[in-house]
């Protein structure tokens, strides 16, 4: 899915690098497969404000094969976590299984269920949450994320933009596809609109929004 000018996009997906050793193996086997796992630029993007947050908790809501849990590991601090939820068991055995080849099992815990219903029981605080799931829920679990995030924290949501397709008409998107417009374009006008909010929307990968959270 491609937001801006089709050759400097391609451009700059070629000329950054994919991760090294067994991470770099599971990213590739990812994209070659067509699982729904970030993109690379994403991911450079990501490594940046890890690397500048160095998290202690992390909050990912959609686990695909774990590629970004285990990735997003990297940068915690010691005895650091990552919590991970998902309810594909496709999905959630492959995860298992990479996060295991990686030596990742005391650093990422894996909470297997509905997202909008465990996130609404979960308790205590993140230094960093990433959305990832299903994109028509982001704007429903908006109100627990704020809940969970840590004032300073950073709340990262990916393909907010729809790959593009968020700056069309509505009505010349496809029928199936138009609930998840109108449900993101609430999403991203909510993080806008939201002075507790320091808000920026970025034409990475399918969109990627980046908030942190203000003092009250």
């Amino acid at each position: 899915m491609i937001v801006c000018d089709e050759k400097l996009t391609e451009y700059i997906y070629n000329i950054l690098p994919m991760r090294k050793g067994r991470l770099g193996e599971i990213q590739k086997y990812g994209y070659d497969e067509g699982y729904p796992i970030i993109p690379k630029d994403s991911v450079a993007l990501m490594a940046v404000l890890l690397s500048l947050v160095q998290p202690k908790e992390i909050l990912e809501l959609g686990t695909a094969i774990g590629f970004s849990a285990c990735f997003m590991s990297d940068y915690l601090q010691k005895g650091g976590k990552v919590t991970t939820i998902d309810r594909y068991p496709l999905m959630i055995e492959q995860a298992k299984e990479n996060i295991k080849s990686l030596g990742k099992t005391d650093c990422i815990r894996m909470i297997e269920g509905d997202i909008n219903e465990v996130v609404s029981q979960l308790k205590g605080e993140f230094d960093v949450i990433f959305m990832d799931g299903g994109k028509g829920q982001y704007i429903k679990i908006l109100p627990d994320c704020l809940r969970l995030l840590k004032t300073g924290g950073l709340l990262i949501a990916d393909d907010v933009l729809l790959g593009g397709d968020l700056g069309k008409e509505r009505q010349a998107l496809k029928r199936r596809d138009r609930t998840t417009w109108t449900r993101l374009r609430s999403f991203v006008e909510a993080l806008c609109e939201n002075e507790n909010l320091e808000t920026s929307i970025l034409t990475v990968g399918g969109g990627m929004a980046v908030c942190r959270k203000l003092g009250n």
